[in-house]
């Protein structure tokens, strides 16, 4: 997945935020939300910076802990039992943001990357489909493979009802 997993966040957290009936009493605790769920969107892909200047591409970078769905069951566990303990509907709002989002980012990258679904159970990977290597600079078998529409729809979809938003005035989301 190259260009999809913001404008799925984008998705994913206006849907959220949309069935909440959170009151937000300022644009601003609107956008910090918004921010949220679009950050974790993400953020697992934050390990290309150690992938390329650290790791120097020495293994797929979807081996690494942020790439493990394991890992943030246990960061959301901990944080949604914080929310319902302290009875913190902000904790509990932005840790089901960040938690869906970054589920989204990894479900988005089985289509056609490898994720450890079952890690620590099991080191296979699980991807939907395979990506044949037909040209020569790997991003182009990506690009030109049948899934990347769905990146294009994504991305259409999320232009869409931001547009729409903005056009509507919808408070919180535009300023005009």
């Amino acid at each position: 997945m190259f260009i999809g997993h913001l404008p799925a966040g984008y998705l994913i957290t206006s849907a959220i935020l949309a069935r909440s009936n959170a009151r937000f009493k300022s644009k601003r605790a609107y956008r910090k939300f918004l921010w949220i769920g679009i950050l974790a969107s993400i953020l697992p892909d934050f390990d290309l910076f150690w992938f390329y200047l650290i790791d120097n591409c020495q293994h797929l970078h979807h081996s690494y802990w942020t790439h493990i769905p394991i890992y943030w069951i246990g960061t959301s566990a901990v944080f949604l039992a914080l929310g319902y303990a302290l009875k913190n509907r902000t904790v509990l709002l932005g840790t089901t943001l960040f938690s869906l989002n970054i589920f989204g980012h990894l479900f988005l990258d089985t289509i056609v990357g490898k994720i450890r679904w079952l890690y620590p159970f099991s080191d296979d990977d699980l991807v939907f489909f395979d990506v044949p290597a037909r040209y020569n600079w790997w991003v182009w078998n990506f690009v030109f493979h049948w899934t990347f529409a769905l990146e294009i729809i994504l991305t259409a979809l999320a232009v869409s009802l931001f547009l729409k938003r903005c056009h509507r005035g919808t408070p919180m989301v535009c300023d005009h």
